[in-house]
């Protein structure tokens, strides 16, 4: 179960004094195998920008740019983007602990386990 994708949707609606810290807080996860879909939805801040900087130094980061059209469509447009065996999604202006989905996976992985041995 340890080696599942998950893929993070962080949508992205002017919000580059977060976004840093939000991004580094997915990266730096002890559970490595994720995929970081960011999905800028027509911010007229630096977000963007911020954005494809991630892109270019982790090949985890899949960038989406995007007229505004509201939370709902943004996060639909994560979710066709998406190739992970599980979806997450993480607000732009909020962080995780460091082994938030290693905790999550490992809480998965014991249900699975506890699940076949009825």
């Amino acid at each position: 179960m340890n080696n599942c994708k998950i893929s993070v949707i962080i949508t992205i609606y002017n919000m580059e004094q977060y976004l840093d810290k939000c991004i580094q807080s997915v990266i730096n996860q002890t559970y490595k195998n994720l995929e970081i879909i960011l999905v800028n939805d027509g911010s007229t801040d630096k977000s963007f920008n911020i954005c494809k900087k991630y892109a270019i130094s982790d090949n985890r980061v899949v960038v989406v740019n995007k007229n505004n059209e509201g939370l709902v469509k943004a996060r639909i447009s994560g979710i066709m983007q998406a190739v992970g065996d599980y979806i997450t999604f993480v607000d732009a202006d909020d962080w995780l602990d460091s082994n938030a989905y290693q905790h999550v996976m490992d809480t998965v992985s014991y249900t699975h386990l506890r699940a076949h041995e009825t």
